[in-house]
């Protein structure tokens, strides 16, 4: 076999050199590899910024709530959204008419609180003084099943006043054994005769109270024991509770009508024997308390 040519026996070391060399071209645009894609954050969890809201003063939500957690404010609808509210009602302002009558009112009572203060003091009433001037009792029994007695009663009505007459237009007198008690333990009852007392002047009046007479209510027994112990000692209390109903007038004023109580108490009447006849016996008129 013939040797190879003379060019093709050379060595190859010098291509070999040559091609390490040379620099590799540059990779196409195909060959370059991918980047990797970035998304941008996720707003509202922890450690996430929190999200800018341009349009709005305040973001709805912060930095340590959770997404949806709670309602947004209502500044997160704009300033231009109002709620809905109701219609309030407004009561329209009253006429000048009652007005007027309502100002006439309130004037009339100031006026009347004002001119009865002051004709009270000009005036300065006073209240009127009771004096018992004698009481006496008669037929004064207590064997009977019901009590039967007949107490005379007579007292002198003082008008202190020097600018006011008084009308005593209704006295009621009840008769008690001791100090009253009760509504229903009296003896008797009557009413005196009204009478008219001019200014510093005094008036007697006088009325017989009766008990025992038919119809009439009966005495509680506890009542009729007490005055059995005291009369089989010789001498029974009783006492004198009046209602009054009186007055006071003036020329071009009367006051109203007051109401007063008077008591006159501690009549002792002794009985001599056994006979049911007593008289208190009082060296001078005895006062009487008087309550207003």
């Amino acid at each position: 076999m013939p040797p190879p040519p003379e060019e093709e026996a050379q060595p190859k070391t010098d291509q070999t050199s040559e091609r390490d060399t040379t620099p590799p071209p540059p990779p196409t645009p195909q060959s370059q590899p991918p980047q990797s894609q970035t998304y941008p954050p996720v707003y509202g969890f922890p450690g996430y910024p929190q999200a800018p809201y341009p349009n709005y003063p305040n973001a709805p939500y912060n930095h340590q709530q959770y997404a949806y957690a709670q309602a947004p404010p209502a500044s997160y609808y704009g300033s231009s959204y109002t709620p809905q509210q109701n219609p309030v009602y407004q009561r329209p302002a009253p006429p000048a008419f009652f007005r007027g009558i309502l100002t006439g009112l309130i004037f009339l009572v100031v006026f009347v609180c004002v001119s009865t203060t002051m004709a009270w003091l000009f005036l300065r009433p006073q209240i009127p003084v009771f004096y018992v001037t004698n009481f006496s009792v008669s037929n004064f029994n207590l064997t009977e099943p019901v009590l039967s007695a007949q107490w005379t009663a007579n007292l002198t009505v003082e008008n202190p006043n020097t600018k006011l007459t008084g009308y005593f237009d209704r006295i009621q007198g009840f008769i008690y054994n001791q100090n009253p008690v009760g509504d229903e333990d009296y003896l008797a009852m009557a009413y005196f005769q009204p009478v008219f007392v001019e200014t510093k002047k005094s008036v007697s009046v006088g009325e017989t109270l009766i008990a025992g007479q038919k119809g009439q209510r009966k005495v509680p027994g506890w009542v009729e024991e007490e005055m059995k112990k005291e009369r089989d000692i010789g001498t029974v209390t009783f006492s004198l509770w009046m209602a009054v109903s009186v007055t006071f007038k003036t020329d071009g004023w009367s006051a109203r009508e007051r109401e007063l109580k008077v008591f006159c108490g501690k009549l002792k009447v002794p009985f001599e024997g056994g006979s049911g006849n007593g008289v208190v016996l009082l060296p001078k008129p005895l006062p009487c308390l008087v309550y207003v």
